[in-house]
């Protein structure tokens, strides 16, 4: 009696840590998902956009400005928000680590002209 009480506590925090692992942004391929927001195809990896919920829903976006209005007018509540850096289209960074740029000099998806980048020095030619 007490193994299979024993296999049943094994088996429940096993589930229970395996879904406590840090959650990651999805690497997409061009064209492969629209946007949550204004339903474009994601074309342009420069200003893919990721948002995950606390309840672990996650929505894709063609430009940081949809993403932006979609969580306003959605009233989402974001566990996690991750940007493409401009410059690498394979690295992902944090909202609260990025450095989102306005400019005339970006031409998003949407027409915002939002980007994000690593640091100061890489945003700073995109500087109005």
């Amino acid at each position: 009696m007490w193994f299979k009480n024993f296999k049943l506590f094994l088996l429940f925090f096993t589930v229970v840590f395996y879904n406590c692992g840090e959650v990651k942004p999805e690497t997409l391929s061009v064209g492969e998902m629209k946007c949550s927001h204004c339903s474009m195809s994601i074309v342009d990896m420069r200003f893919h956009t990721q948002l995950i919920t606390y309840k672990g829903k996650r929505y894709h976006f063609d430009a940081i400005e949809c993403s932006d209005q979609f969580t306003k007018q959605n009233q989402i509540k974001a566990k996690q928000i991750w940007m493409t850096n401009y410059l690498n289209t394979n690295e992902f960074l944090s909202k609260e680590k990025a450095i989102v740029v306005q400019s005339k000099k970006i031409r998003s998806p949407m027409g915002g002209g939002f980007a994000a980048f690593k640091n100061h020095e890489d945003a700073f030619p995109f500087q109005n």
